[in-house]
Parts: structure tokens; sequence; C-alpha cells
């Protein structure tokens, strides 16, 4: 409920905003828009902040913690007056980490530091970072750290156990060991931030034209490793490659062994309703597989597709039995996207491995190209569904025709930035046994 007040709240008072023309006036307008959403968080009647309220103001107007806490917890938010870009002397920069890792949509291209600039008088529960005193000796308990995915919103995080009634002090850690807590943040509060990144990532952008889709995706896609042993490009313009062999007869049937224990029909998320609903488009069954337990898969594939592993969608192994089908769709989407996990981003490759033989039906149809491919064990196909302007090539259409004999692939998606949504780590998914490929 608080958090519809604030979508309710800000999206009337941007609603007579005009369309802008210009990189700098929308660069205005997102600050603008980012300013309106972190003042009404700030308001204890429209947004809670009882995860990040573990701090009291003594006796002696000094800073302790209410609890005990362990090392990763946060202890509170920091306030935040207003946004700029550049740097102010009486303001505070927010490192933004990795641009991969943590892409904050909205600014990922930004050149210039973000700074928020904070009132020092203000005393909010939950929003007193800027009480928190600086450790001139760098001995503190305690570092400001960006929250993940949701900039320009920073934390006051707790870097060893504190017990309660301890005395807070601030201390600089090097920007790896903020990311590390970055990291650790995302996962210990990953349904606190995501709760959070609709409003600043989505309505950051509220009112702000998308770009124009191009009529010609001739360039500009990702662009693999050429000289992965046994690669061939079966098509041109757009490009489809095939490997034969790419996962040994082993490898194939250890997967569907272990796929076996997690299969369940597809899903998909209805984007009118929200709920998550049989996939009409797609009649096989499927089981996510976690990267820990197929280490060697994931090196083949990132080094075929030239990606980090932070860049890879969950796997999945589908199993198609006789009748069943995947009707003609693209893998990418109209624009960049949030899903899956991924923020504002899109998938730039389609990487899938048959893993058996299939004699009849179940062919992969490229219905514009008038391409077939027939299913092969070990046989890797790769093609790339939307260009690194996060546009969708309609032209790579493809289905998996109606299955007569049953059919098994494992298949995958190259995003083009890293996961940004901590809800959907793969620490989360569920172990299908102990037999590591």
């Amino acid at each position: 409920m608080y958090l519809l007040a604030i979508a309710f709240i800000f999206l009337s008072q941007i609603s007579t905003l005009a369309a802008f023309a210009t990189v700098a006036s929308q660069k205005q307008a997102i600050l603008q828009n980012l300013n309106g959403i972190v003042t009404q968080l700030q308001n204890p009647s429209l947004y809670s902040t009882e995860w990040a309220n573990r701090i009291d103001i003594n006796n002696d107007n000094g800073p302790i913690v209410s609890c005990d806490v362990k090392a990763g917890d946060v202890l509170t938010l920091y306030p935040i007056d207003r946004v700029e870009f550049g740097i102010h002397e009486c303001g505070r920069c927010v490192d933004l980490l990795h641009p991969e890792r943590f892409p904050y949509p909205h600014l990922r291209n930004e050149k210039q530091d973000l700074c928020i600039l904070s009132d020092n008088d203000s005393i909010r529960q939950g929003w007193l970072g800027n009480k928190i005193p600086m450790d001139r000796e760098n001995k503190g308990n305690c570092a400001f750290v960006p929250l993940p995915s949701i900039a320009p919103l920073c934390a006051i995080v707790a870097t060893r156990d504190i017990a309660q009634g301890e005395s807070i002090q601030e201390t600089k850690i090097g920007r790896k060991k903020t990311l590390e807590l970055a990291m650790t943040v995302g996962k210990l509060y990953a349904n606190e931030i995501g709760d959070l990144l609709p409003y600043l990532n989505e309505m950051a952008y509220a009112n702000i034209p998308l770009p124009k889709k191009s009529v010609k995706l001739l360039d500009n896609f990702h662009k693999i490793n050429k000289s992965y042993p046994e690669l061939r490009q079966i098509h041109s313009n757009p490009d489809i490659y095939t490997i034969p062999n790419f996962l040994s007869d082993e490898e194939c049937d250890r997967l569907i062994e272990k796929s076996r224990q997690g299969i369940q029909p597809c899903l998909v998320k209805n984007e009118q309703t929200g709920e998550v609903e049989l996939d009409p488009s797609r009649t096989s069954t499927n089981a996510n597989i976690p990267k820990r337990e197929v280490p060697s898969i994931i090196e083949k594939i990132t080094d075929l597709a030239n990606c980090d592993a932070e860049q890879v969608e969950i796997l999945q192994v589908l199993n198609y039995q006789k009748g069943q089908e995947f009707k003609p769709h693209t893998d990418g989407f109209e624009r960049a996207t949030s899903a899956c996990g991924f923020l504002d981003s899109g998938r730039i490759a389609t990487v899938f491995t048959y893993l058996n033989d299939v004699d009849n039906g179940g062919k992969t149809i490229f219905t514009k190209l008038g391409l077939d491919i027939k299913p092969e064990k070990g046989m890797c196909v790769v093609h790339f569904p939307m260009n690194l302007d996060m546009l969708e090539d309609e032209r790579t259409e493809h289905q998996g025709g109606v299955a007569i004999d049953e059919k098994w692939i494992l298949t995958t998606w190259i995003w083009k930035h890293f996961k940004g949504d901590f809800r959907y780590d793969e620490e989360f998914l569920p172990s299908l046994g102990d037999d590591l490929i």
C-alpha cells in the first residue's frame, strides 16, 4: 500500500510534463523524476523503512545500534534532499561501482558523477546516514554503500558484527570492499530492494520518449568467439551458427537425467495481469538448471558466446513429447526491457543445444528465412534476437516444430548487461542433485 501511494502521487505530479527532445533535457527530466521519487520515499506515511532502522540517537546525540547486527546488515539509509550531477563540496558522490553488474539503467551512460545532497539538521528514523561520524583513524564499524540497482539510494552498512548499544562510526573502504558489501546487501535484502525497482527504474523514465525502432538491423550485433572449434555459419544477415559436438554424449545424457528431477510445465508471466500462468505458445515441459551445478557447461557457453557468466540467463532443459511444440516467436523484445532479473537490457544472443537425436519431427524452423535445423545430439545453435542497441530482429522468428519423436534441448540467452535484480539470484534455485557436470 505504501508503494502504491508513492506511485499515485508521483505520477500525478509528473502528468503535465511535456516530452523532452534533447539528451540534455531528458537528463534533467530523469533527475527531476528521481528527486520526486526519493522525496516520496522519505515520507514515513508513504514508505516504511522497517528493514533499515537499526540506529538510535543517544543522549549525547551520538548514533548507536538498537540491536545486535551482523556484518552486511543495513543500519540506516542515507537521506537525500536532492540529486544532482557533478561534484559538490557538501554532497556525497555515489560510486556506481560496476556499470554492468549494477546497471542503474537510467544512469548507465552517464559520464558525470552522481551526487546526493542532504540536510544535516534533519532527523528521520530509517534515514540517519548523515548522522554517522567518520572515524579519523579509519577503524570504524560501518561504511557508506550504494544500494545495488536502485540509485541514488545509499545505506550505511555494518562492516563487522556490532553489539546492541555500541557507538557507530563510519570507515572508508576501498572500491573492491564496497562492491563486495553491495553484493552482500543485494542478496540479504533482495525483496526489499526488488520492491523499489519499479520506482527507481521504470518511473525514472516517466514521460521520457523511448527511442524509435530502426527499420533495418544490419549491424551492431554481439560478437561471439569466431575461433571456437568447429563453429559453422549456416546463415548470413541474420547470422546463425552451429557447433557440432558442442556437448559430449555423456554431458547430454547427464543433463537430461539431472533435469528429470525438476521438470514442470512451461510458465510465463502475463503482461496484462502480472500473473504467472501456463505458456500458451509452448506446450513442452522444462527444468531450471542452477549454474553452480554445471560449471563446465557454463565455461563452454561463455567461451563460445564471448560473455561473462553474469550475462547468462538461467539455463533451461526443455522436453518435447509427441505432439508438443513451440509456436513461432522471437527470443527478443521490442526494446530494452526488465525481465528474468535483468534491468533495462535485452537478449543479444540465443544459445541452445540439442540433447538427443531426433529422427522425426521437432525441427527448429526459422520461419522468415526458409531455414530448418534437424536436431542432432550435442549440436549447438547460436543466433541473435536483438542487436546491441537492444532492438529486436524479427527476422530471427523461429518455432519448435511439432514433436513426433521425443526431443530434449538445453537453452539459455545472453543479455547485454549483468543481472541486477537479486530476487532472481541463482542461489535461490533448488538443487537438482549432487552430480556436477
